[in-house]
């Protein structure tokens, strides 16, 4: 007897167990695709239950398609865009869930980043922060957590140093091929949000000056929030910068003074500097 003989509850049952194999699901954990017996549902290790079909008013059954956990899903596609927005290695993993407050001043400084991840769609004047403060203090946990935030709500992200802009601007001096000195100026312009570290960290010349001003001002003139991090004193700040660069990320601008011991030093569970 074939599939066409047989009574009609058994023929889709037998459809569905057609279905089950032909893309590799097991059997045994899986309720028969019935009409009566949706919506059905799966159980992630991570996540628990989710649902994988539906019925719509009508009484059609829609699959959601993928089939897979959609928080899983989620989070592959922010680790990869992590990848894209060059957040170090060490700190993607990093999130405001999991930054330790064990001194009374960093709760404020928790809060403030929070709030600029949170209003960030509504920025509308490109203010920014300027973290500052002795290594491993979580100034670098604090711009991923920031970092993750934005790129789960599908703003443009890029971390750098101080030392790749100015490297990457000066190549352009020494090639005629490739992208002119305006397209990499650009480039570091036209993401939502700039995380630069390793301020102070330059020489410190003039021309260095001069093209990190060209960035942060075209930044400023669109109106493009940026995020430095540093272990610079506010003066030695505005000396690595200059004056220029350092009165446009004032305007609006807040800035954060991380002073407090290092967690490296102690041990802890940050990974930030």
């Amino acid at each position: 007897m074939n599939a066409r003989t047989l009574p009609h509850g058994r023929a889709l049952e037998g459809l569905a167990d057609e279905i089950l194999r032909r893309h590799g699901l097991p059997q045994s954990s899986n309720v028969a695709l019935l009409p009566d017996r949706h919506p059905q549902y799966r159980q992630c290790e991570r996540h628990g239950r989710y649902q994988t079909s539906r019925i719509d008013a009508d009484g059609t059954v829609r699959y959601i398609m993928p089939a897979d956990c959609s928080r899983c899903r989620t989070e592959r596609q922010l680790e990869t865009l992590l990848d894209r927005a060059a957040i170090p290695q060490r700190y993607q993993h990093c999130d405001f869930d999991d930054y330790r407050i064990m001194h009374p001043a960093q709760r404020a400084v928790v809060d403030v980043c929070r709030r600029f991840a949170t209003e960030f769609a509504i920025n509308r004047d490109g203010r920014g922060l300027i973290l500052l403060g002795p290594p491993g203090t979580g100034k670098n946990h604090l711009a991923a957590a920031i970092a993750r935030v934005l790129l789960a709500q599908g703003h443009t992200v890029l971390q750098t140093t101080v030392w790749e802009v100015i490297d990457r601007i000066r190549e352009t001096w020494r090639r005629e091929d490739g992208p002119s000195e305006r397209a990499v100026i650009e480039a570091f312009a036209a993401v939502d949000l700039l995380i630069l570290d390793e301020i102070g960290k330059q020489h410190g010349s003039e021309s260095e000056r001069l093209s990190l001003f060209a960035v942060l001002d075209s930044r400023y003139r669109d109106c493009r929030p940026t995020i430095l991090l540093s272990n610079e004193t506010r003066n030695g700040l505005e000396s690595a910068l200059g004056a220029a660069s350092f009165d446009r990320l004032c305007h609006h601008g807040i800035l954060l003074q991380c002073l407090w011991p290092s967690y490296r030093r102690q041990g802890g569970q940050i990974h930030g500097a």
